[in-house]
């Protein structure tokens, strides 16, 4: 520990400031290592599933590093999550311990039993009120130990687990950590969930790793950020949150004076947002890309020369390739899956034999995503395989089409999907988000997508929608929208 004194974490739980509320690296280390010993004291051995469902604090970020230095498997539970939701993930990591400040609220089936501490609340169960132990007698977790588990997929089907090792952590953030440069310097503002991992590992965890500060809100809320943003040079976010910041007046240059370094991911950002939040903020918003499985593959250059659109280049332990559906590598320019192969990137996922074939025989993970690489080495991403559309024969990329849509004056945001049609298989169906007080009609985008997209991309029904179901990442949950609307064609 460098600088013991220096701060790392401080609570924004609506306060003015964090003068008086900076916990430093010389507290939080002590924190950390009483979890341990705490969670050693109640029989917590190296490898034991840990599962945590808390509101968000930076104490609770301690708590998970408190897990991992006990040489645990941290597994953040959604607190929003539903019982339903809840009891199936605790039943698929099947945990030695549940640390939860509202456990009667989950239920837990006959099924789970599950011993039970809550944590940092002052209660008779509380995790923090085990005798002192000695540390040192805990052995550190080694590299190839399991340090979290996260769930993907949650909302469609069974959930599967990805275990991510203490090595793939480190080869991701350390990497990640060089090319946006963060060091003791930066002051992250974190508004993110931590059950997830943008929010945990990226904007938690690196900058921790690296000597910065990081200023944790409870909740994302666009006028706090606002008044938060001038402490920070750091800021990460995801489309969602961009947009509700735009819609405040006072985000401009002057609450972003300080930033050197904002990014975005889980989503596309459009063209249109990319180029008003340049205006509004006064740099360019540096996109990336990654997944539960593989932690951030690529990112865009911070200099101020990312490439609108695409997803940046990889990372240096990054191998990516673009293949056809033999598995066979593409010439640069054209679609195909994306392929990547890292230290970063799970073995397996958690319990699930049936889903080896997502690695190939040389070991590359198959992301699910198309995309391609351009003459300079820059990744665009064009669609998941499963929302790639087929029309009547032909490949629809719902991006490309989204992003035509985006360019339409009063379209707010474009969701594009495909669903059941009787004579072309599946029909293109554009979801539309208007603009506030634009009087944008299904005529006027009709004509203007009739200049970019050939005939059998353009959307054959569009429907006008106040906002999109989406998930607590922002992420449009375009499954939901599929079966709202699967029957429009044979409606019609």
């Amino acid at each position: 520990m460098s600088q013991p004194d220096a701060p790392a974490l401080c609570f924004h739980a609506h306060r003015q400031d964090c003068a008086e509320a900076w916990i430093t690296y010389a507290q939080a280390d002590a924190r950390v290592r009483q979890i341990a010993a705490a969670l050693r004291y109640h029989g917590i051995a190296r490898g034991d599933r840990v599962a945590v469902r808390l509101d968000k604090s930076a104490q609770g970020l301690l708590l998970f590093m408190g897990v991992l230095r006990a040489g645990a498997i941290y597994v953040p539970v959604n607190p929003s999550f539903t019982a339903r939701e809840a009891n199936v993930l605790l039943q698929e990591s099947t945990p030695a311990l549940l640390i939860d400040n509202d456990a009667q609220a989950l239920n837990l089936e006959d099924a789970i039993r599950l011993r039970t501490l809550s944590y940092d609340d002052g209660a008779s169960t509380d995790l923090l009120n085990a005798p002192a132990m000695d540390i040192d007698s805990v052995d550190e977790p080694e590299s190839a130990d399991y340090a979290a588990m996260l769930f993907t997929s949650g909302t469609t089907g069974r959930p599967k687990g990805a275990p991510l090792t203490h090595a793939n952590l480190m080869a991701n953030l350390d990497s990640l950590a060089t090319v946006w440069q963060i060091g003791p310097s930066d002051r992250v503002l974190h508004v993110l969930p931590v059950f997830h991992a943008h929010g945990l590992f990226v904007a938690a965890a690196m900058p921790l790793l690296r000597g910065a500060s990081v200023i944790v809100t409870e909740t994302f809320d666009a006028a706090q950020t606002v008044q938060l943003l001038p402490e920070a040079t750091v800021f990460m976010a995801v489309p969602a949150i961009y947009t509700r910041l735009l819609a405040q007046p006072e985000f401009g240059p002057q609450a972003c004076r300080n930033l050197r370094l904002a990014t975005s991911g889980s989503a596309p950002l459009s063209p249109e947002m990319f180029t008003a939040l340049e205006q509004r903020m006064g740099l360019k918003v540096v996109e990336r890309y990654g997944l539960t499985e593989t932690s951030i593959l690529t990112s865009n250059p911070i200099d101020g020369t990312a490439t609108v659109g695409s997803v940046g280049k990889p990372l240096s332990i990054v191998e990516l390739r673009i293949t056809d559906a033999q598995g066979n590598a593409v010439a640069n320019g054209e679609v195909g899956s994306l392929q990547v192969r890292s230290p970063a990137t799970i073995s397996h996922y958690w319990n699930r034999p049936e889903l080896k074939d997502e690695w190939t025989a040389d070991g590359f993970f198959d992301t699910g995503d198309m995309g391609r690489i351009d003459k300079d080495g820059f990744v665009w991403l064009v669609g998941r395989k499963k929302e790639l559309i087929i029309s009547g024969g032909y490949n629809v990329y719902p991006r490309e089409v989204e992003n035509v849509l985006e360019t339409v004056p009063g379209v707010d945001e474009a969701v594009v999907l495909g669903v059941p049609h009787p004579d072309f298989g599946e029909g293109v169906l554009a979801a539309i988000r208007r603009t506030a007080g634009e009087p944008v009609t299904e005529d006027t985008i009709k004509q203007h997508v009739i200049r970019d997209l050939t005939s059998y991309k353009r959307p054959k029904a569009i429907v006008f929608v106040d906002d999109f179901p989406r998930n607590a990442m922002g992420k449009v949950m375009k499954k939901t929208l599929q079966q709202t609307y699967r029957d429009i064609f044979s409606a019609s």
